[in-house]
């Protein structure tokens, strides 16, 4: 004689039965949301792309780059000192041109009155082009000084403007690496989505447990009942 089984189930879940068709809703729901190769990648708008593109182009501008480029190279030189006094190009042309200028007219002057080329022409006019060049000398300086602090000060403005090409393109460049791994990653986020909303509905639904018990065979419980009326 052999055994048997003996088995029970229980059922766990809402006893409200409007719940109970909720629940079914939302599984079916589920179900139809669900598709194949489906993903949740969402393509960037043709304003998002544009806008990027734009980015792009004003940060590959070159007479940006090259005027920030030439600024550098001209302020540097003068916050190095190398425009201080006299090494002052645009100064030092200026005051050739005016020692020129006075000693013609000096020269012109005293030629009209018979004494060109004398010895007090010759005296005169140095010592006046000499206090006339000492006094712009002086004042040269101290606006090169000035000049030089302000190149100085400009400089790191100067850095800085030049980085923002490189700012954009990197910021671009984040945006558009954003886009290519959510669409590289669409359809694993999509089964997530799925998996996460399966999750949700099965807590709601509840459960189902059966249990499975072994009976003893006949004659085991017939020769129980004989010892029992021993």
């Amino acid at each position: 004689m052999g055994s048997s089984t003996n088995k029970s189930t229980q059922t766990s879940g809402p006893s409200n039965p409007a719940l109970n068709s909720t629940v079914t809703k939302l599984a079916n729901g589920i179900s139809n949301y669900y598709q194949p190769g489906g993903t949740a990648y969402v393509a960037p708008s043709a304003t998002t792309t544009g806008g990027w593109q734009a980015s792009l182009n004003a940060a590959n501008n070159p007479a940006f780059n090259s005027g920030v480029s030439g600024a550098i190279n001209s302020y540097g030189n003068r916050a190095a000192g190398n425009e201080l006094g006299m090494n002052d190009p645009g100064y030092a042309a200026l005051r050739a041109r005016i020692a020129n200028d006075t000693m013609s007219a000096v020269n012109k002057n005293f030629n009209n009155s018979g004494m060109f080329g004398s010895f007090s022409n010759q005296r005169n006019a140095a010592e006046g082009l000499a206090n006339a060049l000492a006094g712009m000398d002086y004042k040269q300086y101290g606006d090169s000084l000035d000049r030089q602090t302000q190149a100085a000060t400009l400089l790191p403005q100067l850095f800085s403007a030049a980085q923002l090409p490189a700012s954009i393109q990197q910021s671009v460049g984040a945006s558009m690496d954003a886009n290519n791994a959510a669409q590289q990653n669409g359809q694993l986020n999509y089964l997530q989505n799925v998996t996460g909303l399966i999750s949700g509905a099965a807590g709601a639904g509840g459960t189902t447990t059966t249990t499975s018990t072994p009976t003893a065979p006949l004659w085991q419980t017939l020769l129980g009942l004989g010892l029992q009326a021993l």
